[in-house]
């Protein structure tokens, strides 16, 4: 049992050096943000749980510092599909779920956001798995109301090291926002290493660019720690 321990541990330090290697790489490049955040998932059913989390983005460039909370509920459509798992999760077993939520940021803006999304899974061959995610933001920001469709395609492949499971994964997102008529893209990856039965960690890097204008791209290093119940 502590050895087991042990395990978690190191891989738990390991992506938390791995985080800060390249959070200093890429503290010299305009516009980076980090970002650590706190996920919460209970289940109320086999087809409903209650998302909560909540984030910290801290902008080296500019020396800014935003917070976001909010509260979500999860719904699945579809039959489970996949009962056999290294770790249990709610969300990998689902052909289609959907998502309502709210959030509330606060620091250099006032924001309010409707969140609307629904997200299908797709196997593939050699136990990969293609999730593809449409969403809406529904924003209020400093009393101005915006619309921010986006829609998300990814890969992902949970992976079994000895106890440890790994779900390592790589994602892109095209957004427009009707605030300012501007289309904008992310890139993302990262993976997720299940720690115990109720706790995972999630390093990450973003790659955000602005495709409607000339303002530099943003570089986005962010670690989610996770709770499930």
């Amino acid at each position: 049992m502590a050895q087991g321990r042990s395990r978690w541990v190191r891989a738990a330090l390991a992506a938390a050096i791995l985080s800060g290697m390249a959070v200093r790489a890429l503290a010299a490049d305009a516009n980076t943000d980090v970002t650590p955040a706190m996920w919460a998932f209970v289940d109320l059913s086999d087809r409903a749980r209650l998302f909560f989390l909540g984030s910290l983005n801290r902008n080296l460039t500019q020396g800014t510092t935003d917070g976001t909370v909010g509260v979500h509920l999860d719904v699945a459509l579809k039959p489970i599909l996949r009962r056999r798992l290294r770790v249990a999760d709610w969300a990998r077993k689902k052909y289609l779920w959907v998502r309502v939520g709210y959030r509330q940021s606060f620091g250099s803006a006032t924001r309010e956001s409707g969140i609307l999304e629904a997200t299908s899974r797709l196997p593939l061959p050699r136990s990969v798995w293609m999730v593809s995610r449409i969403r809406t933001d529904l924003r209020n920001v400093n009393g101005s109301f915006s619309a921010r469709p986006r829609y998300r395609l990814g890969m992902e492949r949970e992976i079994g090291i000895g106890r440890l499971t790994a779900t390592p994964y790589v994602r892109a997102e095209v957004l427009y926002d009707t605030r300012s008529s501007a289309w904008s893209s992310r890139y993302e990856a990262g993976v997720e290493l299940a720690l115990t039965r109720h706790w995972r960690i999630e390093p990450y890097y973003e790659r955000r660019v602005n495709r409607s204008s000339g303002s530099a791209a943003v570089n986005q290093i962010g670690f989610i720690v996770k709770t499930y119940w």
